[in-house]
């Protein structure tokens, strides 16, 4: 997985995180949000849509457009495979 993203500035573009099970066990994602941050400000959220690959293999993922040149955002992937709830960070550099 990479945990950055270089964007230009007016680009629209889908992040996708692939989540595997360790030991291939099958698993499933009941929900999955995600939150592009700029500090502390939240620029974007929405619910992900939820790929099931295979039993042990799941892609979240959401569409994002960031507003602000030369900024660096976060874009925290938050899912549920219970009864775990697991967020996955990546950093966005907008240039």
């Amino acid at each position: 997985m990479t945990d950055r993203v270089d964007m230009q500035l007016g680009e629209r573009r889908r992040i996708c995180l692939c989540v595997t099970s360790c030991n291939k066990a099958a698993f499933e994602i009941t929900s999955a949000k995600y939150a592009l941050r700029i500090g502390s400000e939240t620029d974007a959220s929405g619910e992900c849509e939820i790929e099931q690959k295979s039993d042990s293999e799941v892609v979240i993922s959401a569409v994002i457009q960031p507003q602000r040149k030369g900024a660096t955002y976060t874009l925290d992937f938050t899912y549920e495979i219970p009864p775990e709830i697991l967020i996955t960070r990546v950093r966005v550099r907008v240039s």
